[in-house]
């Protein structure tokens, strides 16, 4: 309705803790043919990588992405709806890199996963605030935690396509053991944690890469 859309374009203006965008400047011209969507997918992806997600806002995003904080809600419902957004390109950017290194047949599964590793640990550390959203949201909000649980279904099954065997409920579960770890520890040591407790990165890169192998490579021995 059209009245609802002036209220939740209102409260996206009055949703900027930092008075960030000021009234009466004109949006910055965009070149012709702009995806807008997608615009504002970046810069909310930007937002959060920089500022946090629970430090930004809908008018903060909309500003970013040179557009008025009326035009957000042509295509999101609320600052959540973009954030689904956002992760699904966040997955999309990992299972990208995944694929990319498990398509070199030029090295051994070993040395594909121990290249593997510490580049996802990076990936994870760009993306420790998106990641800490999501960790926060999915308590409470049920499109997050539906697409939460729909994303490691997902990645779960394509763990298992990666190993080239069949999908049994007992190599599921050992994916999905392997999902969880990975997830802690990348995001401990993205967070400092891991330093704070002084623990070595490269130590622990190996045990992960180690416990992955295992999964992938039947001839490989567990550490």
């Amino acid at each position: 309705m059209r009245g609802s859309h002036h209220i939740r374009a209102a409260a996206a203006l009055s949703d900027d803790p930092h008075g960030a965008r000021k009234r009466g400047r004109p949006p910055k011209a965009l070149p012709p043919g702009t995806d807008l969507r997608e615009s504002l997918v970046e810069a909310a992806a930007a937002e959060i990588r920089e500022a946090g997600w629970f430090a930004t806002s809908t008018s903060r995003i909309a500003q970013r992405a040179g557009l008025s904080s009326g035009v957000f809600y042509n295509y999101f419902h609320d600052k959540v709806d973009v954030l689904l957004a956002v992760y699904e390109r966040w997955m999309l950017e990992e299972w990208t890199l995944i694929r990319q290194v498990f398509g070199d047949q030029t090295i051994s599964p070993r040395q594909r996963i121990h290249q593997l590793v510490p580049l996802l640990i990076d990936h994870h550390a760009t993306w420790s605030r998106l990641r800490h959203a999501l960790i926060v949201l999915s308590r409470d909000d049920e499109r997050v935690g539906a697409a939460r649980m729909g994303s490691r279904t997902a990645q779960i099954d394509a763990v298992v396509e990666l190993t080239g065997r069949r999908g049994s409920a007992k190599l599921r579960a050992a994916a999905a053991l392997r999902l969880l770890m990975f997830e802690a520890v990348a995001d401990s040591i993205a967070s400092g944690d891991t330093d704070a407790m002084g623990l070595d990165r490269r130590a622990l890169c190996n045990e992960l890469a180690a416990a992955l192998l295992a999964l992938v490579d039947t001839n490989a021995k567990p550490t």
